[in-house]
């Protein structure tokens, strides 16, 4: 976003606001991977260095390891599920407010020079060249879907695009161009319309406000007690709105799955540390890239299931840390039973050699 954003006029201010209110998502999904990144960094270290060796030796067995982490990672998810809960919700509707005015006084800053722009619903846009302060827009080419009968190109050597607070509407002033309209099964249909002036109006769905009242919520922007309240009285309406209440409580699930999370991850980085042998950050950060990918396919894909009403919300938004959890069990499992540890010092040839370094640190 900042070469979206950064010298196009806007306040440096504003662009530290933008930057420092979008952080809190980011942050949200940071902490568990930090989480993962720690346990196997220490574990990683401690066994290369035969710690774990000599713990084994002593009769301390993995649960007794595990217990600090897992106590670590309580807390870190206790901390991390009151910020989702109470803190989030407020930096997502400032986000999207500040998003908004931005787009309302600079409208041309999500249209970059040269690159065809689908933001617009039916509506292809591309301008070579943009001016962010005037909103003007030289050689406009935009390619309208909206009537699938006909092929419709419209041609523009200058454009200005504007906010109407009137409609809530986007305005595009066209200045000395052309329309290109043909049907697509009928060459012959071809017709060209020269304008000195044209203006098109049109809705810009993922930069405008649901609604214009700074009061009103989507559902990334409330706590969990106000979806749950807002689930109770769509359940008692006749008929419910199943797809929305699974919205909600998608939502709802998913600021518990996430900090429960670091638990699982502290689950998973002792075995994992354990046998990879490695406390350096390159092995780590690679084995929790993997991990994390992982758990955030699944986040994704169950929330889509779950607002698609495939799967319940709760199997959807907990389904990621299932599966962890059970990797996590399969680990430690091994270690019980004594099975070999993977020793990353046998597998030096194949790593990178940042890597290799970081392992003999």
């Amino acid at each position: 976003m900042l070469g979206r954003i950064a010298g196009k006029g806007l306040d440096f201010y504003i662009i530290i606001e933008f930057f420092f209110v979008n952080l809190a998502w980011i942050l949200t999904l940071a902490v568990p991977m930090a989480v993962l990144i720690a346990v196997l960094m220490a574990f990683g270290r401690m066994s290369s260095e035969n710690e774990i060796t000599a713990l084994k030796a002593s009769g301390v067995s993995i649960f007794q390891l595990l217990k600090p982490t897992i106590m670590f990672g309580i807390i870190i998810g206790l901390i991390l599920f009151w910020f989702n809960d109470q803190m989030l919700p407020k930096f997502n509707h400032r986000a999207r407010l500040l998003k908004t005015d931005i787009a309302r006084k600079m409208p041309t800053m999500n249209i970059q020079e040269g690159v065809f722009i689908f933001d617009v619903p039916n509506i292809v846009l591309k301008a070579a060249k943009v001016n962010n302060e005037t909103s003007r827009l030289v050689d406009v080419v935009i390619f309208d879907e909206s009537d699938r009968k006909y092929i419709t190109s419209i041609l523009a050597e200058e454009g200005e695009l504007a906010f109407s607070y009137e409609d809530e509407k986007f305005l595009l002033t066209l200045y000395d161009g052309s329309i290109h309209r043909m049907e697509r099964r009928d060459e012959s249909s071809y017709q060209e319309t020269r304008f000195e002036t044209a203006i098109f109006r049109f809705d810009v769905p993922n930069l405008l406000l649901e609604r214009r009242e700074s009061s009103y919520r989507g559902d990334r922007e409330l706590t969990s007690a106000e979806m749950m309240a807002k689930v109770k009285e769509m359940k008692a309406a006749d008929p419910p709105n199943q797809s929305r209440i699974n919205v909600y409580l998608v939502e709802i699930n998913k600021k518990f799955s996430i900090p429960a999370a670091c638990i699982v991850f502290t689950l998973i980085g002792v075995p994992l540390g354990i046998m990879f042998r490695a406390g350096g950050l390159g092995v780590s950060g690679g084995v929790s890239v993997f991990f994390f990918l992982l758990y955030w396919i699944c986040l994704i894909g169950g929330e889509d299931l779950a607002d698609n009403n495939t799967i319940p919300p709760w199997l959807g938004m907990w389904s990621a840390n299932i599966i962890i959890t059970g990797l996590a069990v399969l680990f430690i499992t091994r270690n019980l039973k004594g099975y070999s540890m993977l020793d990353l010092a046998n597998l030096k040839r194949i790593l990178p050699k940042k890597w290799r370094r970081e392992h003999h640190k």
